[in-house]
Parts: C-alpha cells; structure tokens; sequence
C-alpha cells in the first residue's frame, strides 16, 4: 500500500504524526529524540510562546475511553530556550529522515511573526499558528479563540508573511465551528494569503466540563471549563475537515485531528479531505507504540 503523501511541498512517509503539545512527554531534545525513533511521519513540537510559561495549575488532563479533557495553558519554557535549543532539535529529527514542526503561539499578531521567523530561522520546516486554544487563563479570564475573530486572522497572517515571506511554509489551526457561515469567513480570510500551505482541523472543542464521582470539577482550571478532545470529536473533525475542503483553495492541504484511535480512523479522514492525520489523545494514552499500530491497521 502506498502510504507516502505531502503537507505543504514537504513529503512525509505516510500521513500519520503527532499533535502539539505531546512533544512534552519528554523535555526538549530527549522529546524530538523519542519521537523521532518512533513511526511517526513528522515530529511536532510545541506550542511554544516568547515567554515562558508555567501552563495551567492543578489537576490539567484527564481521559477515558470516551473522552478527554485537557486545560494545559500553552506550558514551555519560553523564546530563549528555543533559540539555544531548536537547533538541535531539527538535527534530531532529520537524522531519524522526518521532518520537524513547530506549533506558536501568541498573544498578539506580531508575537505570532516574531515566532514564526525565530522557529524557521532555527531550521524548521514548518511553523503551525496556533489560532485555537481553549485553555488560556489569565486572571480569571479567558483569553480569546483567535480563529473565532476573521480579522484578527487577516491581521495574524498580515504579519506572519511581512516577516517569513509569502514562500514560508505556515500552517493554521483551528477550533471546530458549530456556526457554517462564520467557518465560510474564516476560511475565506485564510485564503487572502499566500504564505498558507495548510490547515489543521481540528482542535480540541472549548468549554467542555465534567464532573468527578464526588461531584467536583474533573479539571481545576478556568472552574472545570476545559477543551474536549479524543473520540468523541472525531464526527466534528471530520465534518470540520469535509467543509473546509470544499471552503478552501486546492492549494491548501488539511492536515486532519480529532479521535484518531484505529487505522479506519484515518481512512476516514482521508475520505474527507485531509492529506495526513495528527494524533493526541491516543498518543499520550498508548504511547508511542500508536504509530506503529495505527500505520499496521491503515494497511489492513
């Protein structure tokens, strides 16, 4: 079975990798040297801020079989460690013959340019915007979802291609939309710029609270309001992925996220559009065997 396919002019073995923020299984350069030995396509670090962070205090994830909850708050130690550090982190993973990624994050269109020029001026082959956590507290108050506001988007990538160029391979993720005609804006305003190769859809759904078996918050942060992920979202990922492939120039791939736990699984989101998968939930379950079992089950 032919498994080779591309994001963005970048060939990937096959169309399965990791998602941001599970390259934090381990720190740093042991992270990328981890995922670079396993069977993932393409090693995803991030999301990394120009300030250091802490992340989100108290009890931050949980799953079942059903779901998972994250409130991680974009935890990195911030611009200067990835200056020192990314470099070896690319020289990791090329060695192992993959690509490396890095997901960014800001607090305003300009940190987004200042990051994504840092990211590839340290060699990476692609810089994803992150326009879509869910989980950012700041003094009792949630910071907006970038991807929800179309101009700010425009504004986003105005700055991003002032500063890396319209050539510069750059990805954007996004929430999931409940609203059809605010995903058509959006989409719309992502296809102005040229410096967009790709789209990942989609990312954890906002607002999502469970309760524990004593009735209490299952997650402290934000009073329990956290981003749902795992297999629960897979029927919105796909639906994500279907409209933005007909909503979205054919010049932008997808690269498709959200309850990926069986090889059909990734089928599916093939069918729908996407030209590769990303995994997260199922990762930081199973480890990083997962790739070679998703991989084994796409071929069966």
């Amino acid at each position: 079975m032919e498994l080779q396919t591309s994001v963005a002019g970048i060939l990937l073995e096959h169309p399965l990798m990791n998602g941001a923020g599970t390259c934090k299984l381990l720190d740093g350069p042991e992270g990328v040297k981890e995922l670079a030995r396993s069977n993932t396509a393409a090693v995803m670090v991030g999301t990394i801020t120009l300030e250091q962070r802490e992340g989100n205090s108290g009890e931050v994830y949980w799953a079942n079989e059903m779901f998972s909850l994250n409130s991680l708050g974009w935890p990195n130690p911030g611009r200067t460690y990835y200056q020192k550090y990314l470099p070896t982190m690319v020289a990791l993973s090329r060695d192992a013959g993959k690509p490396l990624f890095v997901n960014v994050g800001g607090f305003s269109p300009d940190e987004y340019a200042v990051l994504a020029e840092l990211v590839f001026e340290r060699g990476a082959d692609l810089v994803e915007l992150d326009l879509s956590c869910a989980s950012i507290w700041e003094k009792g108050q949630q910071r907006r979802i970038p991807c929800f506001d179309p101009q700010l988007v425009k504004e986003i990538l105005r700055c991003v291609e002032e500063k890396v160029g319209s050539d510069a391979k750059v990805a954007i993720k996004l929430s999931p939309f409940s609203d059809p005609f605010a995903l058509s804006e959006v989409a719309k305003a992502i296809g102005e710029w040229k410096v967009v190769k790709a789209v990942t859809s989609t990312n954890t759904f906002p607002n999502a609270f469970s309760y524990d078996e004593k009735g209490k918050p299952r997650l402290t942060p934000g009073g329990g309001f956290v981003a749902l992920g795992g297999p629960a979202i897979k029927p919105i990922g796909l639906g994500q992925v279907k409209q933005l492939r007909n909503l979205l120039p054919s010049c932008i791939d997808i690269i498709g996220v959200g309850g990926i736990t069986t090889g059909l699984d990734i089928l599916d989101y093939q069918r729908a559009g996407a030209v590769a998968v990303q995994i997260a939930t199922a990762l930081l379950g199973r480890r990083l065997k997962v790739f070679d079992q998703l991989l084994s089950e796409l071929i069966d």
